[in-house]
């Protein structure tokens, strides 16, 4: 099975003499009609400028932009990434290594860790993985030498530990924290935690740290680990393999998926098939919503690897249902299973579909989740930039939900692992892992270590990700962040200035160079009327697709000084649960408003006066309203820390 020759896009396009004759292969179609991938715009991108990064995704890696041509900018998203960095930079890696090196029979005399990197606990190692990614993108991003020289160290250490399998009694290639017998246990049908969630997570940040940090050896690492993935899986029957597939696996045909669109062998990809995990894929293929009780984010990184899968296997019928499967999760997920704020999950579980009213706890929208939904989000949307919808999510999800996530007061910037949607909810370490955790503590600095802790590392490090994107005709503004980005092809550098959410004006500055592009800025679809665009100074009029929903889109020779300013209208707006529709939230614009309270208000959700909803203050973001009779401030959800919050109220 491992030699079975392929269908792939790769070879088809081959075959048919590359790029060039690339349309005869033909488009995929969403289910709302729309081209999901055209030959044709692969041509055009094909001479564009590519970042060469495979989780960017066959698309993205010429509509995306390198991490090292844009910089952030002071704002909230910078000064996360300053203290996830500072993290990073204080985290020992020979503490981190421990688990590995033991392993292997290597002593060694640092510290264990504690929570989920337990010495006993049978996901040990998993935090290294995001580590690696991690220091990889904080040095893409930011130059920064010692994250380089880190990331440089681990590698190496799990080189050599990797050279010793054999006499440790593993099987060649095997690199882990923990013994290859946790395969024999998981393939005899028998309960163990997540052994192949460990292994997406090394060969991820391996990845990451080959063509984001330029490792070389890690590439070697990778190779390595996924001969072991492709030989350890291509000795299982189907009916077992799809009992394996019962226990969480992460994405592991998404990391199988890159390594062979970086190497081009044909085992990986093979391999990265057999995690097809039918029970929960054949009903999503046919449009079938499956999601109630099933684990998020058991599911979230299956769906992500779909898309890589429909990329990597080319113009066939076994594609077109990797892309209908991930195009109709996205729909199910985001319109009947997701809460105000893009988040979705409670108590780690999708509930019935439309359940948002009778679905609220402090154990709501796993941070997780929302990580893996914004890495879907993002592969979706570089096959279609001009849809608006999908970046609206992504803000709706990244402003409210992520970027919260961190502890704004901790200099290591701990992330929590729920964003709570309860009357009164509280972001805390999860009392469900952690009952006697600190309340007032997200996370400690070697003592919790849960997943939401480590995928929390990679998301802030990589807000600079996606406020950009390009085609052959130019440059499309996605998000309002601070920022700076470079189109290197054509000497043309720009920056963003924007008090965004709390000022709704978007400054375009060309700070050097000189180019003829269409310069497109989102109009979100929470926009409250045409924005104000002006051009130099001047007001600029019959810009037909400026509507909500659509783009500001300016074609001309953009010279150095030259200004576009664009203001967006905002107003207060009401979200309804689908299921009681008397239970609202309060949005302004993308930002979800939680009501905050110096002591726990209870149970019960409050009755608030909708016609009390005033703003007090322009920035930061601050309203007043009436609820149960008492007056209650509203804040950005967000920027709720360290004290009670609601966000749903009975109206």
């Amino acid at each position: 099975m491992a030699d079975q020759m392929w269908l792939t896009r790769r070879r088809a396009l081959a075959a048919l003499g590359g790029f060039a004759t690339a349309a005869a292969a033909g488009a995929l179609v969403t289910g709302d009609g729309n081209a999901a991938w055209s030959p044709q715009e692969e041509v055009a991108g094909a001479m564009a400028v590519t970042t060469g990064y495979a989780p960017d995704g066959l698309a993205g890696r010429t509509t995306a932009f390198a991490l090292r041509d844009v910089t952030l900018l002071d704002s909230p998203f910078r000064q996360n990434q300053a203290r996830n960095t500072a993290y990073l930079l204080f985290l020992d890696p020979d503490r981190m290594l421990r688990p590995f090196r033991l392993n292997y029979g290597v002593p060694t005399t640092a510290q264990p860790c504690g929570g989920w990197e337990d010495p006993q606990s049978q996901v040990r190692g998993h935090t290294t993985g995001h580590l690696l990614s991690a220091l990889a993108i904080t040095y893409a991003n930011t130059g920064s030498a010692e994250a380089l020289e880190r990331g440089q160290y681990l590698v190496a250490q799990l080189a050599m530990l990797q050279a010793k399998a054999k006499a440790a009694g593993f099987n060649p290639g095997y690199l882990s924290a923990f013994p290859e017998s946790f395969f024999d246990i998981l393939e005899a049908g028998k309960s163990v935690w997540s052994p192949y969630y460990m292994i997406h997570k090394y060969l991820a940040g391996l990845i990451d740290q080959y063509q984001l940090a330029g490792d070389d050896a890690a590439l070697q690492v990778a190779t390595r680990l996924g001969d072991w993935v492709a030989w350890r899986t291509a000795r299982l029957p189907y009916t077992q393999m799809q009992m394996v597939l019962q226990t969480e696996f992460g994405g592991m045909p998404e990391a199988l998926a890159n390594l062979y669109a970086i190497t081009g062998v044909e085992r990986y990809l093979a391999a990265a098939q057999r995690f097809y995990h039918a029970e929960i894929l054949d009903p999503l293929a046919a449009g079938i919503d499956p999601l109630a009780g099933v684990h998020a984010n058991m599911t979230v990184p299956k769906i992500v690897a779909c898309v890589r899968m429909w990329e990597e296997l080319g113009s066939s019928a076994l594609a077109s249902k990797y892309h209908d499967i991930a195009v109709n999760f996205w729909n199910m997920v985001t319109q009947h299973h997701s809460y105000v704020n893009g988040g979705a999950s409670n108590y780690e579980h999708f509930q019935a579909p439309d359940a948002v009213a009778t679905q609220l706890s402090n154990f709501t929208c796993e941070n997780c989740v929302g990580y893996n939904m914004l890495k879907l989000t993002r592969l979706l949307y570089f096959h279609q930039p001009r849809r608006v919808d999908l970046i609206d999510y992504y803000e709706r999800a990244l402003f409210n939900q992520m970027l919260g996530e961190q502890d704004p007061t901790s200099p290591h910037g701990f992330n929590c692992y729920y964003t709570g949607l309860s009357p009164g909810a509280f972001k805390r370490q999860p009392l469900n892992y952690f009952p006697s955790g600190d309340p007032n503590v997200y996370a400690t600095d070697y003592d919790t270590f849960t997943c939401d802790n480590a995928t929390g590392m990679e998301t802030q490090a990589k807000f600079a990700d996606t406020i950009y994107a390009r085609d052959s005709q130019g440059l499309y503004v996605n998000l309002f962040i601070p920022s700076e980005v470079r189109l290197a092809d054509l000497g043309l550098h720009l920056r963003q200035e924007t008090g965004f959410p709390d000022k709704p004006q978007i400054l375009i500055t060309t700070v050097a160079g000189a180019a003829v592009i269409s310069l497109r800025v989102r109009v979100p679809s929470w926009t409250s009327g045409k924005p104000l665009v002006k051009l130099n100074g001047s007001v600029v009029g019959d810009l037909r697709d400026a509507v909500p929903g659509g783009w500001v889109t300016i074609q001309r020779l953009w010279q150095a000084g030259d200004k576009l300013e664009v203001t967006l209208p905002m107003a207060v707006a009401f979200d309804r649960a689908p299921d009681q529709p008397r239970v609202q939230a309060v949005t302004y614009g993308p930002v979800v408003l939680s009501g905050v309270y110096a002591t726990d208000p209870g149970p019960a959700l409050p009755t608030l006066d909708v016609t009390s909803v005033q703003r007090t203050n322009a920035a930061p973001m601050t309203f007043s309203a009436n609820a149960d009779g008492k007056p209650v401030t509203l804040v950005p959800v967000a920027r709720a820390a360290h004290q009670y919050y609601t966000v749903y109220w009975q109206t």
